[in-house]
């Protein structure tokens, strides 16, 4: 990101930040996501009950007397069946920021998904936070949430344009370890939703991480989606991956079918794989019941289930949105 563009970026930030409040507006929100599941791998079989990602959040926008709107959002994830005494693991950040928009653009300060991250994840992601999360596949070290992070997002042409810029570590001696930039430009056409973005994370001094994502997302008919994944991932220092996923999501009235199938290769004799199914069963607008299965082998359910080797799931979750 050049100086000119740091420059009109913090130029319009100061300019919205001191202009005169008109009307502030305040939502509480969150999400309690509970299941329970019969899982199998490698180290043997067992009865889970699990809070996945569940979450509480303070969010909201303050009208300027121009045209800019401040806006800002806190956000926790809470862990809704551990050990209440275990704060490290109870209570975790994570979307916190504050932001401003007009007509030329969005500009947020602080932690939030990168561009990568989001770019295209609606249109393939339909088993997120669950245990066959995406992220068993996608590569989990570039889907980040970046802290010390400043993007910039703007129409263009028929889609959105996002860039991101991570500080990484604040230290001068461990010269900005950590450092990332980010961008993405997501667009629709028709029934056709395209999605690329480029990713590169300073993991060390010597050693750069750099993924590349495309993302594409059909609508055969108003029932029924299919998404595709294709990711590359390239590190100095470990092996790298080629990723794939398939998505297909099928609504029935309210509810849904949906199913999953990605690929993981990095090289080795037995590649990651990973399989899922579930019925998704609206009660009601904010509340859903759902069944799953989910079976992956050479650690086709590690990165986001925490389940080695070849391993399995079968389980149902309630999801209650507020």
């Amino acid at each position: 990101m050049n100086h000119f563009k740091l420059n009109t970026i913090s130029l319009a930030l100061v300019t919205a930040l001191v202009a005169p409040v008109a009307m502030a507006e305040t939502n509480v929100y969150g999400k309690a996501h509970i299941s329970v599941a019969s899982i199998d791998d490698a180290a043997g079989s067992s009865i889970a009950i699990s809070s996945h990602s569940s979450r509480f959040g303070v969010k909201g926008s303050v009208e300027t007397e121009g045209s800019t709107e401040v806006f800002y959002k806190v956000e926790w994830q809470i862990d809704m069946t551990d050990d209440s005494a275990a704060s490290d693991d109870h209570i975790k950040s994570r979307s916190q920021y504050i932001g401003v928009k007009d007509s030329w653009g969005t500009i947020k300060l602080g932690r939030d998904d990168s561009p990568y991250k989001k770019a295209g994840k609606k249109s393939i992601e339909f088993f997120s936070d669950t245990y066959a999360d995406y992220n068993n596949i996608v590569d989990k070290g570039q889907d980040v949430r970046a802290d010390s992070s400043m993007s910039y997002t703007v129409k263009a042409g028929p889609g959105k344009l996002s860039v991101m810029y991570a500080a990484g570590d604040d230290s001068t001696a461990a010269e900005n370890t950590g450092d990332m930039t980010s961008l993405s430009y997501n667009a629709k056409f028709g029934s056709v939703v395209l999605a690329v973005a480029t990713q590169t994370i300073n993991k060390s001094v010597t050693n750069d991480e750099t993924g590349t994502k495309l993302v594409i997302g059909y609508g055969i008919s108003k029932a029924t989606k299919v998404g595709f994944l294709f990711e590359t991932v390239s590190d100095d220092l470990t092996l790298d991956d080629t990723n794939t996923l398939l998505s297909v999501k099928h609504k029935l009235g309210k509810d849904a079918v949906k199913f999953a199938y990605g690929f993981k290769d990095q090289g080795n004799a037995n590649d990651a794989t990973m399989l899922a199914l579930a019925y998704d069963h609206k009660l009601n607008k904010s509340t859903t019941a759902y069944a799953i299965y989910a079976d992956g082998a050479d650690g086709g359910l590690n990165d986001s289930s925490k389940l080695a080797g070849d391993a399995s799931v079968i389980g149902a979750g309630l999801v209650v949105k507020f």
